[in-house]
């Protein structure tokens, strides 16, 4: 592998952080936060844009420092390699970025987060900061540690939670100044899209994660079993604003995201039929990914207008 690196056209650096940062798993954060603004309206009636901003900032450079670990610890352990990594933007370092200058970088986006939080902090007090910290130490888990948390079963429900419920509920928070535990529940569509977009990405690498020694559901319960299930969830995911909106009697929000739902319903189906693996894996991926901004833009749109 040595020889292949020296051998390869070195990129240049910029472009590295870019691919470190994915951009292309950005929707991962910007949905919840979307959910947060919509829950927020649907609460106070208006939106504070500079804090809204920095909410923004926040969640984006902390995904970005995720990603950077993500790739790192993936090189270390050996899980990515130039045979079963075809993708140089999903495993910067294995195409030639030193490895440490991978995980000063996401010590980087750590820090350019903390400037917009300490701001957040400075203005709304310590609930944003708790549930940051809370945040950090799962993100710290997530790639590090004897057991990361990326190798184990609860990869899924960790991110779902930590991306899909803590954002939106202290995006609320710092819009409304009020710790309203009810967000979690409001928050089960971004929640689950964040789960259901890891797992289709674990079921796509179940072939290079069992040598990598890694324990996921998606390894755990073999590749049928993972395809079952993964349209099960899809499909739950992608009805469960209608479940959610349905439970508060909200039939205008109702109506609304159903309206949006027959416009990308196309997609799902699309989406449905797709076979988990390497092969497919770079349209499995962006086809959930593209999921995943348009059930969040949806529901966000259809709390906003049940309250016009």
């Amino acid at each position: 592998m040595e020889k292949s690196h020296k051998e390869m056209k070195r990129k240049p650096f910029l472009l590295d952080v870019l691919n470190l940062a994915a951009p292309q798993t950005w929707t991962g954060s910007i949905t919840p936060a979307m959910v947060s603004l919509a829950l927020s309206y649907d609460r106070t009636g208006k939106i504070d844009v500079v804090m809204a901003l920095c909410t923004f900032a926040v969640v984006l450079f902390m995904q970005s420092a995720v990603n950077a670990f993500d790739d790192y610890a993936d090189f270390v352990k050996g899980t990515d390699t130039l045979e079963n990594s075809p993708d140089a933007q999903d495993a910067v370092i294995v195409y030639g970025m030193k490895p440490k200058a991978a995980l000063f970088t996401g010590i980087a986006f750590l820090f350019i987060a903390a400037l917009p939080a300490t701001y957040i902090v400075y203005t709304c007090g310590i609930v944003p900061l708790i549930i940051g910290l809370i945040g950090a130490v799962v993100l710290t888990f997530y790639a590090f540690g004897p057991f990361p948390i990326c190798y184990l079963p609860l990869g899924e429900l960790f991110c779902g939670f930590v991306m899909g419920g803590l954002i939106p509920l202290v995006g609320v928070f710092i819009q409304s100044k009020e710790l309203d535990y009810f967000v979690l529940f409001q928050a089960i569509p971004p929640i689950m899209g964040m789960s259901v977009n890891m797992f289709s990405n674990n079921g796509c690498d179940i072939a290079r994660d069992l040598p990598a020694g890694r324990k996921t559901l998606a390894c755990l319960i073999g590749q049928k079993r993972t395809d079952t299930l993964y349209r099960i969830l899809l499909v739950l995911w992608v009805f469960s604003p209608i479940i959610i909106l349905s439970v508060q009697m909200k039939w205008i929000s109702v109506m609304v995201y159903a309206l949006a739902l027959l416009a990308f319903i196309h997609l799902v189906v699309k989406q449905f039929k797709r076979q988990l693996g390497p092969e497919e894996r770079g349209d499995v991926m962006n086809g959930a990914t593209t999921l995943v901004s348009l059930v969040g833009l949806a529901y966000s749109v259809a709390i906003i207008m049940g309250q016009i």
